[in-house]
Formats: C-alpha cells, sequence, structure tokens
C-alpha cells in the first residue's frame, strides 16, 4: 500500500499544485518490489494559448503597412480573452501605440473591412473568433454566434 506525503505545495505564478508520495511497484517479470518516489504536479487554472487560424490571420495581414500594424500588435496584446473584446478610442490608440489618428482610423477600418473586427460601441470591438480566440471549440462556437449577431451599422468615432 502507498504511503501519501499530505503536503501538498501551491505555486501560483503556474496556478499548479506539487507534491510527493511513496509507491511500491511490483516488476512484471521479476516480482520484485520497488519502492519510488512520485512526484505529482497538477496544473488548477490551465493557462490556454491563443489560437490563430494563420490563413486567415495571414489574409487580414496582406495590404498592411508599417505603423498600421503597430496598431494591429497593440490590439492583439490588449484583446480580453473572456469575450474577444478590445477596448480602446481612436484617440486612446493614437496616444498608445504612438500613430497619428489617421493611422488609426485606417487601420480600424481596414481591419474591419477584412471581418477581423466588429465595432459593439464606440471604442469597443469584438476580434473575430474564426480568425484569434483563446479557449476551447465551445467556447469559440458561442463567440461566433454573438460575434455574427452583432450587425450593426458603423458609426462615426469620437
Amino acid at each position: 500500500m502507498a504511503k501519501y506525503d499530505k503536503s501538498m505545495e501551491y505555486i501560483s505564478q503556474t496556478q499548479t499544485l506539487i507534491g510527493q508520495q511513496r509507491k511500491r511497484l511490483v516488476d512484471q517479470d521479476t516480482g520484485e518490489v520497488i519502492e519510488v518516489d512520485q512526484i505529482t504536479k497538477r496544473a488548477l487554472g490551465q493557462k490556454q494559448f491563443w489560437k490563430i487560424y494563420l490563413m486567415d490571420f495571414l489574409q487580414v495581414l496582406g495590404g498592411f503597412e508599417y505603423k498600421q500594424l503597430d496598431v494591429l500588435i497593440y490590439i492583439l496584446e490588449h484583446t480580453e480573452a473572456a469575450n474577444n473584446t478590445f477596448i480602446g478610442t481612436y484617440r486612446s490608440l493614437e496616444k498608445s501605440v504612438g500613430v497619428s489618428y489617421d493611422t488609426v482610423r485606417r487601420t480600424i477600418t481596414l481591419l474591419q473591412g477584412k471581418g477581423f473586427l466588429k465595432k459593439v460601441s464606440n471604442g469597443v470591438y469584438q476580434v473575430s473568433p474564426t480568425i484569434m480566440m483563446k479557449g476551447s471549440e465551445h467556447k469559440k462556437s458561442l463567440l461566433l454566434n454573438y460575434f455574427n449577431d452583432k450587425e450593426q451599422e458603423p458609426q462615426k468615432e469620437d
């Protein structure tokens, strides 16, 4: 019978529990009993990676100028994983990225035209889950339903 060391250490940076226990294993060929230390690492809130659908993403990148890529990178880095939304006005992007208002306007217009962004309201955009998302396929289908249901007239940015 295995003896368990009930001490488990929680590491917050990686959201994992790490523990150790002593196990007795039997060699099937010789019948020899071997005692070993088993180290257990259990991820609690497994951090998920962003999924980028390459072919669709490459189509989005086509036709971008250098400064427009800076705006896109900022949007990618600041998209909320829970609901695929990016929050930022043209003016806040202009200041944060260090590009002109016109560059921000042209970039957002281009991203909307390519189906990467959909405007939810002034300063709030949803990134298409068919191009980029974080989470399961079930979450993707929920986000996609929301993305496709938001058929709104383009509104003028402040």
